[in-house]
């Protein structure tokens, strides 16, 4: 819903005092709290951890789901959302990875990934079963699954305390965690996940494990062209023009340059043209001219040979 104060946002206080005139940073979004009211719809001057309200003053409405955070001042606002913009690019940049950005994620998954859990549970039986059934969870051998405390009776603040980390999950099994753990939880950011089925406490942790596994590195063949000639060479783009062979010619894409049956380079498809006008793919048997971006300074001859491909990031799952 937009008002003339901008997007209504409505969220819930998890820690700190919100009070008009603080910034408050969702993702990509940012804003200085313009007006404050509860559920009803009244007025606050401030509101405290679990309260309900809706806000204004955000400059776009944020992602539903998106965390909040409080900030002093708008310079802290716009360097927050600005890493999240770059983390978001980040993650959005699954296909047509470089071979250099390849080759870094290898060398970034060569370790064995770890995943520390707490396990609770109702009785002691409960407790035997979940904690068998996580340990026979196939992880391929990716993945090192370290149980670092388990018991039997509700979610205690010493279990928090061994989940500071960050990056341990608690799991509860017919458990229950009062007001004063949750709030305690939801300070330091600790991962609670309670469960009354065991099939979804183990759907969860399968999930939570495949997160760590490196993505799958796909690639698809596109078309392939022969060079005709060269029209210009740059320090880092080459503008040529050839026959297409197989399959088909678009922009966007990655090429592998072969000089004979050597690879000499892997390039990008800026722009495709035929018969001087923009073409969005040009087939088999047709000629086109292509613009190509490259790492450097590249000599392209007339019988050289391009390979078009796409190369994605594939989400892994346990079998």
């Amino acid at each position: 819903m937009e008002v003339g104060r901008g997007p209504v946002v409505g969220l819930l206080v998890e820690q700190g005092v919100l009070r008009p005139g603080l910034f408050l940073v969702a993702g990509t979004s940012y804003g200085k709290i313009r007006t404050l009211l509860d559920f009803t719809g009244k007025p606050l001057k401030e509101a405290i951890p679990a309260t309900p309200v809706t806000v204004t003053g955000f400059k776009e409405l944020p992602q539903f789901g998106d965390g909040f955070s409080v900030v002093n001042n708008e310079k802290d606002a716009r360097r927050q959302v600005a890493m999240a913009k770059i983390e978001q690019e980040k993650n959005a940049a699954s296909t047509n990875i470089t071979g250099s950005d390849l080759l870094k994620m290898m060398n970034q998954q060569t370790e064995t990934q770890d995943l520390n859990v707490i396990v609770k549970a109702d009785v002691q039986g409960s407790l035997v079963s979940v904690i068998n059934s996580l340990k026979i969870i196939d992880t391929q051998g990716e993945i090192n699954l370290h149980i670092i405390s388990s018991g039997v009776g509700s979610i205690n603040e010493n279990d928090i305390r061994l989940a500071l980390d960050k990056s341990t999950i608690i799991y509860g099994f017919n458990v229950e965690m009062s007001t004063a753990i949750k709030q305690l939880a939801l300070r330091d950011k600790v991962q609670v996940r309670l469960f009354k089925v065991i099939y979804k406490l183990l759907d969860d942790a399968r999930e939570s494990m495949e997160l760590l596994l490196a993505p799958e590195v796909v690639e698809t063949e596109i078309g392939k062209m022969t060079i005709k000639g060269i029209f210009r060479t740059e320090k880092d783009e080459i503008i040529a023009g050839g026959e297409v062979t197989s399959g088909k010619i678009v922009a966007g894409v990655l090429a592998r340059v072969k000089h004979n049956k050597e690879q000499i380079a892997e390039v990008k498809v800026i722009n495709v043209q035929r018969q001087q006008q923009e073409a969005k793919e040009v087939f088999e048997g047709e000629m086109c001219g292509l613009s190509l971006k490259t790492p450097k300074k590249m000599v392209l001859e007339e019988g050289d040979r391009l390979e078009l491909f796409t190369r994605e990031l594939v989400k892994r799952t346990l079998k």
